[in-house]
């Protein structure tokens, strides 16, 4: 999706230059293993950690990242290796994602990474064998502008600065915290040492409107593809307004509650109002099985949560707040289909409640089954009416074509409180279907019919009557019916 935009135009604002050298003998404000570290007699900070194999890591507060700039003095009394290195994080969110340098290691380099939901990626592959002295005395400097573009510096004692590298990423945007981490066998857990830790730079502020409950719909479901082909969820914005959708979560239910939930992107990413959005595992495999979907509206997560063949719960959170759910099950499709298999559910209408089980019906046979990205086959839009009872169309045709498959029928009233039935009859006097059994009322209802009778069997062709009956224990009582003809 091309939605990304680029950083500078994003409210930020400054951030006081963050100068550490460790004069003041006070380590108050690090959080994490505080207690492997002091302030030794030349004023550097120093592991002084048990004399065991182990990682001690500590963090200070730092919301620094846009026009970013960090520099350290870096001493380890020794060669580094796989087994005895340090890393300096440069900017850490709140779940520990973020971007920080490796200094020693395999290759005995220094080197740029980024750390994802727990996963490391090398963004600059320092030169190999710079760390390969007998004792590293080396400053580190590092340069981030506000778009995402990095530059990592080294300078050896009394020795010129070398550029080790540059990159692009603006992957995260957001910062809590600086830290430094020692990793280092038992004889070398007291001989690393940190000074000077300079640290400015400008924070994010996320100003872009999120999601709210009723703001993106879930729009249409696959969980019983062809094989070959992947479940997909599709929704749409329906707030009115553009959304920042970054911190939007999809899941299912496990044990009773949502759970199992997948992030949606972990850019900024913006959704226009009544743009539609489909989530899945391959984008190729939609394409391929679906091959009028537009990629550009396809957003592919490494793995999606599970959606049963039979029945589940499909979620989307946001915020901690769950937006939108739809509990579906395979018995909502259009009972004549030869297979359930490959068929979506699409949504008929988004002013309606999610879970109204008549809100949803099978994508037609000519759009192939499923819809993804684009127009639901089977939606209706609502239209304002005066009377207390009116359908539409007046002849309609359930036969899953994709063209007039369901009846509407809308109920209005000037108040509210009516407690109301909408019943179907054949030309004979024959009771049909019943829609509504004395049910409480709103002011504007709407109904769904796909011409299936009481029975469970599909409905003839021939004339029809609905008649609405609905009472209030004040005002007048309504009794209204309405023909409409079922066709081929």
């Amino acid at each position: 999706m091309k939605k990304l935009i680029p950083l500078l135009v994003i409210p930020i604002q400054l951030v006081a230059q963050i100068f550490i050298d460790f004069n003041n003998n006070d380590l108050e404000q690090w959080t994490g293993d505080t207690n492997h570290y002091q302030i030794d007699s030349l004023f550097q900070l120093k592991l002084v950690a048990p004399y065991q194999s182990s990682t001690s890591t500590i963090f200070y507060p730092s919301t620094a990242i846009l026009n970013g700039n960090w520099e350290i003095d870096v001493n380890m009394d020794f060669n580094p290796s796989s087994s005895n290195y340090c890393q300096l994080f440069l900017s850490i969110d709140e779940n520990q994602n973020g971007y920080f340098i490796r200094l020693g290691g395999t290759d005995d380099e220094v080197s740029l990474y980024k750390t994802n939901n727990g996963q490391n990626s090398k963004l600059i592959d320092g030169v190999n064998d710079f760390l390969d002295v007998d004792s590293v005395n080396v400053k580190i400097k590092v340069e981030r502008d506000s778009l995402g573009n990095w530059e990592l510096w080294t300078q050896h004692y009394e020795q010129e600065a070398i550029l080790q590298g540059i990159c692009f990423d603006n992957t995260f945007v957001n910062s809590q915290s600086i830290g430094i981490q020692s990793t280092y066998t038992s004889t070398r857990s007291q001989k690393f040492f940190y000074d000077n830790l300079l640290v400015s730079g400008k924070s994010f502020l996320d100003t872009f409107a999120r999601p709210k409950v009723n703001d993106i719909d879930i729009n249409e479901v696959l969980f019983n593809p062809v094989d070959g082909d992947n479940d997909f969820v599709e929704i749409k914005n329906i707030s009115g307004h553009r959304l920042n959708i970054k911190p939007l979560l999809l899941g299912n239910y496990c044990g009773g509650r949502p759970d199992n939930f997948k992030a949606i992107t972990l850019d900024y990413l913006f959704m226009e109002n009544d743009e539609i959005i489909v989530l899945t595992k391959s984008i190729s495999d939609l394409l391929y099985y679906h091959p009028k979907a537009i990629e550009s509206q396809i957003i592919e997560l490494i793995s999606l949560p599970s959606y049963n063949n039979d029945e589940g719960i499909v979620v989307l959170l946001s915020d901690s707040i769950i937006i939108d759910e739809f509990n579906y099950h395979e018995s909502m499709h259009f009972p004549f289909l030869k297979s359930k298999e490959g068929v979506s559910l699409e949504r008929i209408n988004t002013q309606i409640a999610t879970n109204r089980a008549d809100n949803w019906q099978s994508a037609s046979e000519t759009s192939g089954f499923s819809t993804p990205t684009l127009k639901n086959s089977q939606s209706i839009l609502l239209s304002n009416r005066t009377e207390s009872l009116s359908i539409s169309p007046k002849v309609f045709s359930p036969n899953n074509n994709g063209i007039d498959d369901n009846l509407r029928f809308n109920l209005t009233f000037s108040v509210s409180g009516y407690i109301g039935q909408l019943l179907i009859f054949n030309d004979e006097g024959k009771l049909v279907n019943t829609i509504v059994n004395n049910e409480f009322l709103g002011t504007e209802n709407t109904f769904f019919w796909n011409g299936i009778d009481q029975y469970g069997q599909k409905s003839k062709i021939g004339r029809y009557i609905v008649l609405l009956e609905a009472y209030h224990q004040s005002a007048q009582p309504i009794i209204e019916k309405t023909t409409f003809v079922i066709g081929p």
